[in-house]
C-alpha cells in the first residue's frame, strides 16, 4: 500500500454490513476501548439506515474490502429554516489511517450534501482528539458551539 492506494468511495449496499461492522470492531478507540457492541442490533439497524432517504453511508473499499466508512443524516432547522447535515459515524481501520481515505470519504459526504442543498453541516469529535479536528479543519469545519451529551450507559 504506497501514495497509488486504489481504493473505491462509494455508497453503502446490504452486501456491505458485514464489512462495516468488522471495520468498527477494529477500531481502538484508546488503548482500553474497543467496539463490542452487538453485531446483530447493528447489522439490523444498518439495513433500516440504507433503506431511509436522509442517511447515506459511504464505503471505503480496497481490494473488494471494506476499510472505511462514514455516515451522514440530513434533517431540517426550523429555527434556521434551512437543511442541516450531521456526520454520524466516522471510520478507518487503524492499517489504513493516514493515506487520504478520511478525506476522500469527508469530500464525498461534503459533495454529496452541496448538492442536496445542506446549508451547514455538522459534527463533532472528542477534545482530545487533535488529528480527526485538524482533518475537519481542512474542510471548513469550524468549532462554533460546546455538544453537550447525556448518556444512559455508564
Amino acid at each position: 500500500m504506497g501514495a497509488d492506494l486504489r481504493v473505491v468511495i462509494r455508497e453503502a449496499k446490504d452486501k456491505d454490513l458485514e464489512g462495516i461492522i468488522k471495520v468498527l470492531r477494529s477500531t481502538r478507540l484508546s488503548e482500553k476501548e474497543t467496539w463490542t457492541e452487538d453485531a446483530k442490533w447493528m447489522k439490523k439497524t444498518l439495513k433500516r439506515f440504507l433503506k431511509t432517504e436522509n442517511h447515506k453511508i459511504f464505503v471505503a473499499e480496497y481490494n473488494g474490502e471494506i476499510v472505511g466508512f462514514i455516515s451522514y443524516v440530513v434533517f431540517p432547522s426550523f429555527w434556521e429554516c434551512s437543511k442541516q447535515g450531521l456526520i454520524n459515524d466516522f471510520f478507518v481501520r487503524e492499517d489504513f489511517q493516514g493515506k487520504g481515505i478520511g478525506s476522500r470519504l469527508i469530500e464525498v459526504v461534503v459533495a454529496h450534501a452541496d448538492a442536496e442543498g445542506v446549508d451547514e453541516m455538522h459534527v463533532s469529535t472528542g477534545l482530545e482528539n487533535e488529528r480527526a479536528r485538524r482533518l475537519y479543519g481542512k474542510f471548513g469545519f469550524t468549532e462554533e458551539r460546546l455538544l453537550l451529551e447525556r448518556s444512559r450507559k455508564k
